[in-house]
């Protein structure tokens, strides 16, 4: 194991820890995990996200987009997220209910070269104040992007950003010269 390998597995583990201690001191975290993910551990969160948010009497519509966006978000980290040297992903996800709001919180290694294509494309999609404007964009992008190496076509955000129905809070924290801790907030009112 390389010793960038160590501090990103370490700077990952870390900001999660503090970030799980200062949403434990102020809201509830319904469901959390940290580290690789395969198919296998997708299903046992999402089986576990159902449960906890189908325990809170939450109305259907914020329900499904809960799900949805927890479905989306833990899928991209997988399939997008980016392996340090050694082939290893380190990722975070959390679900928090905060009074009537309910927030999906996953982190995941990017490569430093991607954060600016990132935040462009964040930021483009929080720039949309008519949910009916974002939907064309989803349609115009849909008709006019071919897909990546990866099979998507960049549309997980926007489906992400429509969901929600509220701007995606994103943070980029350079780990060292290679990589970045990108985390990404999606945030569902239950009203």
């Amino acid at each position: 194991m390389s010793n960038n390998t160590h501090n990103e597995k370490e700077f990952v583990q870390k900001e999660y820890e503090q970030l799980l201690q200062a949403y434990q001191q102020k809201d509830t975290v319904l469901v959390s995990h940290f580290g690789e993910l395969s198919q296998s551990v997708i299903s046992t969160l999402e089986s576990s996200v159902e449960e906890k948010v189908a325990s809170l009497e939450i109305p259907k519509g914020p329900l499904k987009k809960i799900f949805f966006i927890s479905v989306e978000t833990l899928q991209n980290m997988l399939i997008h997220g980016h392996k340090n040297g050694d082939g290893q992903q380190h990722n975070f996800f959390m679900l928090i209910k905060n009074g009537v709001k309910m927030n999906v919180v996953s982190a995941n290694l990017i490569a430093n070269n991607a954060v600016p294509a990132i935040e462009k494309q964040i930021n483009v999609i929080n720039s949309f104040d008519d949910e009916k404007a974002l939907k064309a964009f989803y349609i115009e992008h849909l008709e006019n992007n071919t897909m990546s190496d990866k099979g998507g076509a960049g549309l997980g955000f926007i489906t992400i950003g429509m969901k929600s129905g509220n701007k995606l809070k994103v943070d980029f924290q350079k780990i060292n010269d290679q990589f970045s801790l990108f985390t990404l907030t999606s945030t569902v009112s239950l009203e």
